[in-house]
This record gives C-alpha cells, structure tokens and sequence, in this order.
C-alpha cells in the first residue's frame, strides 16, 4: 500500500507518492498536485497501472538527461574546490551517467558504480582507484542529487540509502613515508620548474596546503623579518578552516632561511608592479590568476620520477612539515596551531604514532633502577631471592 508524502517549505509545500512499481522496488515521486487529496488520488491512478503490470509513473520523454543537469549544477560551483569538483565529475562521473535519467540511477546503480570504481586504473598513474577517491567521488554524486531534488529534479537521493557499512571507507594510514633529507628537498626544489620549486620550498618548511601556497599576496609575505607566513586565501575561496565565510586567517612559521629564498621572488614581483593584494604567484597562462592544482602536481611527478623518489606532492610538503616537527619534539598544540586544524585532537588523530614516541627526559629519568647508594650508571644486580627449603630438611 503506497502512501502520500509531504515535503518543502510551508509556503511551498510538495506531495511526493510512494509505490511498489510493477519491478517491485519502492519508488517516491513529485505528484504535482496541489492537495494532499488529489496527491491521494493520484497515487490511486498510479496503483491502479501497477495492477495492470504498467509502469507506475512513466518517465517523461522531455525529461531532462543527466548530463545537462550535471552541467548546469557544475556551472553553479562556487566552493573552494569548485575546479577540482568540476575536473571529478568530467573524469568520474559524466562518463557513467551522462546518458541517464535520474530515474535510472537506482540504489544498485550506485552500488555497481562502486564496484567498478574499485577495478578502474587511472590512465596517468596506472594505480587503482582509492578508497578515499572513490568516496571523494561518491559525495560528490551525493551533492548533485542533493541539488536536484531541491529544484524538484526527483524526489530520493539513492547514496543516502546505501546501508550503513557499505560506503567505500578511508583507512587511517600510520607511518606514512615523509621527506627526512634536507639535500633531496634542495635537488628537488632546483630540479621543479619556476615557480613550482619555491612553493615547494613553502610547503615543506611552512607546512600550508597547495591552495594556500597559491593564494598567497604580496602582503602576506611582509611578516617573514619575524618568522611568520600568514594565510588568507585557498585558491580563490576561504581557508578550509573558514566555514562561514568571516574571513578567518592563520600563521605558519617561516624557515630562518625564507627572507633569503623569497625575497628574489617578491623583489621581482615589485618590479612588475605587484600591489599587497596581488598574487605571488601569478599563472602566466591563466591572465595572472593563480596556478592549478593539476599543473602543479604533474610538474611534481616530472620530477620526482627523474630524482627516483616515491613521495606525493603532499606527503613531501606539508605531512614532512608535520612530521619533521613533531619528531623534533615540537608540543602539539604549536603544531596543531600552524597546521589550522581547529584542535589538537585532530592532529593526534594521524600523528598519534609520533606523538606516542616522545618522551621527555624527566619522565624517563625516573624509570631506572637504584641502588642503595642512588642512581648507578652501571646496572644494577639483582639479588636473587633464596630458594626456599623444603620442610624437615637438614642443612648440611
């Protein structure tokens, strides 16, 4: 028995009908009427053509393909990571769907998708697709439906109903390999071209993220005379950690070395006229806007392919940040802080490893053992304990 259900706002209220259709899968669909009544009624009709062994509700021979909604929802982006959301759905996405309806994209849909991606290769790389890229995927799917049923679209979002343990899930890795050499970060800073090796030299000795490496101003760069970097930007949107919007900003510490090695670069930048507000940066190729995070990672790949080493662009930069530091024995709240992460328990929650090794020298100076004289340098021995002697036994 099907049912009438009620959604929107009060003064924009929609009935959606839930039927078994003639395939036997529940289905909810817009009735487009305008009381609960005639909702009722229509779903009446739609049971009655199921009863026949019709289909429920027939899909409109006018209704719109997949591709053209994911195209219109695409040029609507305005997220920081518009352009990577955009880059996933040409990749990932439209290939799969483009030439569906919404109605077409079901719950087992999805859940071959999944599978699919699980076997897929990636052309450039020749790895399998990640967990977390699939699920990185999988929200995005998620977000257009979302779109969709808002501008009445559809009515189910179908990766909302994938059952609960059945997502592609993202496993915590410990002890990722990180950059230790202070000598391979200056081969591969020279071997990177301009300016792609100074903001790698950013990345691993400041610890920002490569949105906020390419977003960096003038002005923020006018702190470095006290150690300090401060970020604003992340590509042409709020930092990460900015979730409303207020124009939060964080500082990261610069190495006592970064006056020397950006100062050629902001010289140089004066010299072309830059202001405060201009970009360091500036993406020659793109009317000075700042350079993409494809761009960069392939200059990346070029690189390190050449110098053999196995490292992403992110585990040499800012996870080598992190770890460099921590294994330093720098406290966690400081490197919480120059991370923005907005607490040290999320630090903790990847670095734990790190975090789990340092002990300081006042706790472990009360660990040893002592004689009756104090401590000893030497070791100590022991006194065995006397065997204890059997009863009625005579010493001899």
């Amino acid at each position: 028995m099907g049912s009438v259900v009620r959604r929107g706002s009060r003064d924009d209220v929609k009935y959606y009908v839930k039927y078994k259709d003639s395939d036997g899968r529940w289905k909810m669909r817009l009735s487009h009427q305008p009381t609960k009544e005639q909702a009722k009624q229509y779903l009446r009709e739609v049971e009655a053509r199921v009863s026949r062994e019709q289909i429920g509700i027939a899909e409109p021979e006018d209704a719109p393909k997949v591709g053209t909604l994911m195209d219109t929802w695409a040029a609507s982006l305005v997220n920081r990571n518009a352009a990577d959301d955009r880059r996933r759905l040409t990749k990932h996405l439209r290939p799969v769907f483009e030439r569906k309806r919404l109605a077409e994209i079901t719950l087992a849909a999805v859940m071959n998708w999944i599978d699919a991606q699980r076997r897929w290769e990636d052309a450039r790389t020749r790895k399998r697709l990640a967990e977390a890229s699939i699920r990185h995927n999988l929200n995005l799917l998620s977000r257009f439906f979302s779109w969709a049923i808002e501008r009445g679209h559809c009515a189910i979002n179908p990766v909302r109903q994938i059952p609960q343990g059945r997502r592609p899930q993202q496993a915590q890795k410990r002890d990722v390999p990180w950059l230790k050499d202070d000598a391979m970060v200056r081969r591969l800073i020279h071997a990177l071209p301009e300016p792609v090796g100074v903001m790698f030299y950013i990345g691993n000795r400041s610890g920002l993220r490569t949105g906020e490496i390419v977003a960096l101003r003038m002005a923020d760069l006018e702190f470095l005379h006290e150690g300090i970097i401060r970020a604003r930007y992340s590509y042409d949107g709020p930092l990460k950690e900015d979730k409303k919007g207020t124009g939060k900003m964080k500082w990261v510490p610069a190495a006592e070395d970064a006056l020397r090695v950006l100062g050629p670069v902001l010289d140089r930048r004066r010299a072309q006229g830059a202001g405060p507000e201009d970009l360091v940066f500036p993406c020659a190729n793109r009317d000075g806007s700042w350079y993409r995070k494809e761009f960069i990672e392939a200059c990346w790949e070029a690189a390190t392919k050449k110098l053999e080493v196995d490292l992403t662009w992110y585990e040499a930069t800012r996870h080598s940040f992190t770890s460099r530091n921590l294994e330093a024995g720098a406290s966690l709240d400081e490197v919480s802080a120059a991370l923005g992460h907005s607490s040290p328990v999320v630090t903790k929650r990847y670095y734990d490893h790190f975090i789990r090794k340092s002990f300081s020298a006042g706790l472990r100076a009360g660990l040893g053992l002592r004689g009756d004289e104090g401590a000893r340098a030497d070791v100590i021995a022991i006194d065995k304990p006397r065997p204890r002697r059997k009863r009625g036994s005579e010493s001899t």
